[in-house]
């Protein structure tokens, strides 16, 4: 049995836990609130000491074309979602407005999220196949990291069309997995290029998306909630 291949589903599956356990909340707007937040957090580390160190000891100025490519990609995304911008204001939450603001944010989520879990899971695969032991630390940290982004994800996504999006996203990893399995080694460049596509599009999301609704939300308690548990998971996942 390839314990590496099932480690790398398994982080998947935590996109799945957060996604019900929003479905299944009786107070879905203090989660959605919360889950937003502490998504902001964890993909700010997510940034800083994950995907910024990985993409600079490439030293290549391709890195930085990509980065801009990959911002550029999610501003084209932009203009085929529609209805996303819109003013905050009393009970923003209950309009219709406001769910199409949450939508665009959740598709651009998703798309940036699958591509990064995709090349995560080559990375979980190499690692696991050599040291079980070691790749179930890797997973459980991814595990604690993917756990309150399917929150979010559960809280924004209302569209069934997307369905196919978290499908793919929740088996983004393992797909990774199966293609280190397939062909054992992947060139260096290429996975700069993906790398650098990541870091731009999760840089737009955290700017121009995220960052909005947490000043937005800044006074609730549930924003402050967020952004304390996405520190302490920040805080697991580099003691694991």
């Amino acid at each position: 049995m390839n314990y590496a291949l099932i480690i790398t589903l398994a982080t998947g599956l935590f996109f799945l836990i957060g996604i019900l356990l929003y479905k299944y909340s009786k107070r879905k707007k203090e989660l959605s609130i919360f889950g937003t937040s502490c998504a902001f957090v964890i993909i700010l580390g997510l940034i800083i000491f994950d995907l910024l160190p990985e993409v600079l000891q490439y030293k290549s100025f391709i890195s930085l074309i990509f980065i801009l490519i990959g911002l550029f990609i999610l501003k084209i995304i932009d203009l085929f979602i529609p209805h996303h911008e819109h003013k905050h204001k009393d009970n923003d939450y209950l309009t219709k407005e406001h769910h199409y603001h949450l939508e665009h944010i959740g598709i651009v989520t998703l798309i940036a999220l699958i591509m990064h879990n995709y090349i995560e899971g080559i990375a979980l695969y190499s690692v696991a196949i050599g040291d079980v032991k070691s790749g179930f630390l890797f997973a459980l940290g991814v595990g604690f990291h993917n756990l309150p982004l399917g929150i979010e994800i559960g809280s924004i996504i209302k569209n069934k069309n997307s369905i196919w999006l978290i499908i793919i996203l929740i088996f983004s990893s393992f797909l990774g997995g199966l293609t280190a399995l397939m062909f054992n080694d992947i060139p260096a460049i290429l996975t700069n290029i993906i790398l650098s596509l990541t870091l731009g599009m999760i840089l737009h999301l955290l700017i121009f998306e995220l960052l909005n609704e947490l000043i937005n939300n800044r006074h609730k308690k549930e924003t402050i909630y967020g952004i304390i548990i996405g520190i302490i998971v920040l805080v697991i996942i580099n003691i694991l």
